[in-house]
């Protein structure tokens, strides 16, 4: 068995651990926050949540994300139809 058959397995066992430790950190800054005037808030987390997943996603599966991707034209053709 090579390296590269542990792969996949390796970034799925990453990628569950980073999102366990993330949802841990979350919690803590929540329950920790000093600023009891202003608590924190699930919305608080959205631009870290996207760029968590795109690390997860794009970054973490490179390799499958591009060979996965399907040919297209450079441009496409987004003129409207005349009126009749």
């Amino acid at each position: 068995m090579n390296a590269h058959s542990n792969e996949p397995q390796a970034r799925e066992r990453f990628a569950d651990e980073l999102t366990r430790r993330y949802r841990e950190l979350r919690r803590w800054a929540v329950e920790n926050w000093p600023n009891t005037e202003q608590p924190l808030a699930p919305s608080d987390f959205i631009a870290s949540d996207r760029e968590l997943l795109l690390l997860l996603g794009a970054r973490l599966h490179a390799g499958k994300a591009q060979q996965a991707a399907p040919t297209t034209a450079q441009y496409q053709d987004v003129t409207p139809m005349p009126w009749p």
